[in-house]
């Protein structure tokens, strides 16, 4: 946890992040929130900003709060639908960040370690669902091939009779 008493001023406040989120200025709404060191601010701003817009946010994350953003997004991930969109968050935050994350690796091992698991745990779960979906259309496909053949066996039969 990051807690920079010197960043903050009377400025940087809940309803300051509200504000930045409204006129659309994701990334010092992101900066503000991890100064206030607020995990549902911080929830709340990564969930605002567009998909389209993470890569700009990402670029104005000071390196200092890189661990605990990486740690709040894998404890978000954990619970939340939206895969794809904290997935994209991490491969920017690799992106962008990564030759830094790089030359100090051991302080980030502990998020690296949590963003591993449940992007492994989620890949677990996507993967069992694909499965079973694929296994459900072929057991559809071939319930109407059998259908298709009984029908064409049907009208042959009918043809014969005739």
């Amino acid at each position: 946890m990051i807690f920079d008493p010197i960043s903050l001023t009377e400025n940087v406040t809940p309803a300051a992040v509200e504000s930045k989120l409204l006129s659309r200025d994701h990334a010092v709404a992101l900066a503000m929130a991890l100064h206030l060191n607020e995990f549902a601010l911080v929830r709340q701003v990564l969930e605002e900003t567009p998909f389209a817009s993470i890569a700009h946010v990402v670029r104005a994350i000071n390196s200092a709060h890189l661990e605990w953003l990486m740690q709040m997004l894998a404890k978000i991930m954990d619970t939340s639908p939206h895969v794809e969109f904290y997935l994209e968050w991490c491969l920017e935050i690799l992106k962008m960040h990564g030759m830094h994350m790089e030359k100090h690796r051991t302080s980030f091992m502990r998020a690296f370690r949590a963003l591993h698991k449940i992007v492994q745990t989620r890949h677990d779960d996507v993967k069992a669902i694909c499965n079973q979906n694929r296994y459900t259309l072929d057991f559809i496909s071939s319930q109407a091939r059998i259908k298709k053949n009984q029908q064409e066996r049907d009208i042959v039969g009918n043809m014969a009779v005739s």
